[in-house]
Formats: C-alpha cells, structure tokens, sequence
C-alpha cells in the first residue's frame, strides 16, 4: 500500500486536514532527515499535496 493509497478520504475537506497535519509534521521534523536538502525536497513535496488538496476541497461542496 502506497502513501497516497494510505491517505485517502472520502471526503476532501478530511484529506486537506489530513495533508496540513503531514505537512506540518515534516517542517517541524527537520532534524529527523539526514540532510537539509532531503528535509526541503520532502517539506516541498508535502507543500505541493496540501495545495492540490486545498484545490480539490475548494471545488468541492462545503462541509
């Protein structure tokens, strides 16, 4: 089972929670990566999941 297969949700607005929370977690976890270029490649990564997350949710109904 992939990540992205992991993560998803029925309902948008839960995915979008559910990437923010990734997201977070990895900005603060820099010290977790063995160096500052794998911590930006995945803090850019998750950056760019929660904004297509963000997209998705915004197009959808509101909660």
């Amino acid at each position: 089972m992939t990540a992205d297969v992991a993560y998803q949700f029925r309902n948008a607005h839960e995915e979008l929670e559910r990437a923010k929370a990734d997201y977070l977690a990895i900005s603060r976890g820099s010290h977790l990566y063995a160096d500052a270029d794998s911590h930006a490649a995945a803090e850019e990564k998750a950056w760019e999941r929660m904004m297509m997350l963000r997209d998705r949710a915004d197009a959808a109904a509101p909660v």
